[in-house]
This record gives structure tokens, C-alpha cells and sequence, in this order.
């Protein structure tokens, strides 16, 4: 809670991981890619941590099970805001989209996407693939960020100079609908 309308999304680390794990399991993973996505979950969100800490954001949260949408539905409804995304902003670990084609969905990935129906609205352009993309099930992803305007050049820069490997701006809040967020490419 505490996001506030005309604040800016900021993401800290690529999605993908629980289609690359998925796709390891059932040995379709390339190894360079399941390695990528290993050091992405070995990464520490310490650093991002300390730098948002020091410049002095809204709100925050983890990304994990629920997925990109499924936390930041939390973050809205907590909020009492809205939010728009960009799909397009969204980084995604290497071979991510790839493995996703192959039909590597974890059924976590299909349940999130089930339960943020009621929240989003999907631009007509955003494939059901990039809805399932931004609803894959994390482990150890990095933080959704929700900074004012006027600071987020500050905290991409603190960002950068702690060595974090990503600070995407991906969106921003609203002031509604309330609840709500809507998706575009």
C-alpha cells in the first residue's frame, strides 16, 4: 500500500523464471538459458533495496508466485489507484518467449492469470502468450517499485550504480479505475 497516482513502475529484474525452470524440468531448457536464469534468482535484492531506501519511494514489492500482475494487482487494490503497463517495457530473461511457444507454462503461470482477470484490462494487441508471460510464477524475482515521478531518475541512477543488473520503467500508477490495470503493447 501507499502507491500513489502519477508515480512510476520500476522493475528490478527480468521475468521468466518459471517458464525456464518449467522448461529445465522437462529437458527442453538450453543450459546457457537455465544458467541465465539461475544467476538471475541467485541475485540478491539487497542492492535495490538500499537504493529505493535511500531516494525514498511509495510502496514495494517482491515478485514471486503470483506473478508481475498478481503483486501488482495487491499493490493497487492496497493502494486504492490503478495502473497502466507496457508490455514492450517488460524485460524478459533470454529464451523466455521461446520456451513459452514450446509449451512450457507452469500451471502456477495459468492459475495467476485466472486470478487477475477481475483487475486487468488487456489492450486488444497483447497476445494471450504476453499475458501469460507477465503472469509467469517467479521464484526469487526482483522488486516492483513505485517511486514518485520527480525521483525516478534518481533511483534508476542509484540503481545502476548499485550493479543492478535491471531498472525497467514499465508503467505508472493511476488514479484509476481503482483496482484496476490495464495492459498495452
Amino acid at each position: 500500500a501507499g502507491a500513489q497516482p502519477g508515480d512510476v513502475l520500476v522493475l528490478t529484474k527480468p521475468l521468466g523464471t518459471g517458464i525456464i525452470t518449467t522448461a529445465g524440468k522437462q529437458g527442453q531448457a538450453p543450459p546457457e538459458v537455465l544458467q541465465k536464469a539461475v544467476a538471475t534468482m541467485a541475485t540478491l535484492n539487497k542492492a535495490a533495496c538500499e537504493a529505493m531506501l535511500k531516494v525514498g519511494v511509495h510502496a514495494c514489492t517482491d515478485i514471486t508466485g503470483y506473478g508481475l500482475m498478481g503483486h501488482l494487482k495487491g499493490m493497487v487494490r492496497g493502494s486504492d489507484v490503478g495502473a497502466n503497463i507496457r508490455f514492450n517495457s517488460v524485460p524478459l530473461l533470454p529464451g523466455t518467449r521461446e520456451l513459452l511457444v514450446q509449451g512450457a507454462v507452469p500451471g502456477g503461470t495459468q492459475r495467476n492469470l485466472q486470478g487477475v482477470a477481475d483487475a486487468l484490462q488487456w489492450h486488444s494487441e497483447v497476445t494471450e502468450e504476453e499475458q501469460l508471460l507477465l503472469c509467469d510464477a517467479q521464484t526469487s524475482g526482483g522488486l516492483l517499485i513505485s517511486v514518485p515521478s520527480h525521483k525516478t531518475d534518481e533511483l534508476l541512477t542509484k540503481l545502476q550504480e548499485a550493479a543492478v543488473p535491471v531498472a525497467a520503467v514499465i508503467g505508472e500508477i493511476t488514479e484509476g479505475p481503482v483496482g484496476r490495470i490495464q495492459v498495452t503493447a
